[in-house]
């Protein structure tokens, strides 16, 4: 992690490949930290110091070195996006196909003892999962750590479920989900691919980033900062809900719930904008 070297032709996990550059960021800023600290250092230190005068021509030497890093590191940031969207498109099959196969012997496992509620799900709109964790750009994406796979935690359809049963004032809440001293009678799996995706790059170009970062009035004065954050444009997953065998209320309130609220409600970041809609194809 620390010896990061892009070298895009050696990539076996996009997680880590997309984690790296995460660190590469946090080291860099760290960096220029480091670097304004001197340069505060030199420029408003005490002028009596009789090596002042080299300590500012090495400052202007290291600056203008570095300038050179910078370019490199900016055609990198441009190209990281561009890089996995091309290995989700080609090179996920593989992993894809191992995640789908464990998921399988997995559920058939557990068939002798729970009910599980098992989907074919596809996009309708594209979604985004992870848009606030740690990331090189302002909008974060989140990665399977172990496959290196866009997948939905099943943290996140748990919680957005339980939102959607709460608008619609479900009875069942408790008994689904758990309270602080009992747990729920529902688990609800990661939901991942099963066919090949399709990742794309979303554009945004926000006006008012003074407002937000600086917490100065929004102001139409302000020039737009575009930005760009990676999403799955289109795929094919598996949803899995697995519920306690002797509880047919549970299951029944699960199952006619879980289409509208895939389809209309949605899950993950920007659902307001329409993202994180998807279609059942079948139940498995």
């Amino acid at each position: 992690m620390k010896q990061f070297i892009h070298q895009p032709n050696q990539i076996k996990n996009s997680s880590l490949y997309y984690d790296k550059f995460v660190f590469s960021e946090k080291r860099l800023m760290e960096k220029d930290n480091t670097i304004s600290d001197e340069i505060n250092r030199v420029l408003n230190g005490d002028t009596r110091n009789e090596n002042i005068k080299n300590n500012r021509n090495k400052l202007k030497r290291d600056l203008a070195s570095r300038k050179i890093d910078d370019v490199l590191e900016r055609q990198i940031k441009e190209r990281y996006k561009d890089i996995l969207i091309n290995i989700a498109t080609r090179e996920l099959k593989e992993k894809i196909e191992l995640a789908k196969r464990l998921r399988i012997n997995m559920i058939k496992s557990l068939k002798n003892r729970y009910r599980i509620l098992s989907y074919e799900i596809y996009t309708k709109t594209p979604f985004l999962i992870g848009a606030g964790i740690p990331s090189i750009d302002e909008v974060g994406f989140y990665w399977s750590r172990n496959l290196g796979l866009p997948i939905i935690p099943g943290t996140t359809l748990k919680g957005a479920f339980r939102k959607f049963l709460e608008l619609k004032n479900s009875t069942f809440i408790d008994s689904i989900f758990g309270k602080e001293d009992n747990k729920g009678d529902a688990i609800f799996l990661d939901t991942i691919p099963i066919d090949n995706i399709e990742l794309g790059k979303e554009f945004q170009a926000p006006h008012f980033q003074n407002y937000y970062s600086k917490n100065k009035a929004p102001n139409d004065i302000y020039n737009p900062v575009p930005i760009n954050y990676l999403s799955v444009f289109k795929g094919k997953f598996r949803l899995d809900i697995i519920i306690e065998k002797n509880n047919d209320e549970i299951f029944k309130e699960i199952e006619s719930n879980i289409k509208e609220f895939l389809e209309f409600y949605g899950l993950g970041a920007k659902t307001s904008m329409g993202y994180g809609r998807f279609n059942i194809s079948r139940q498995l």
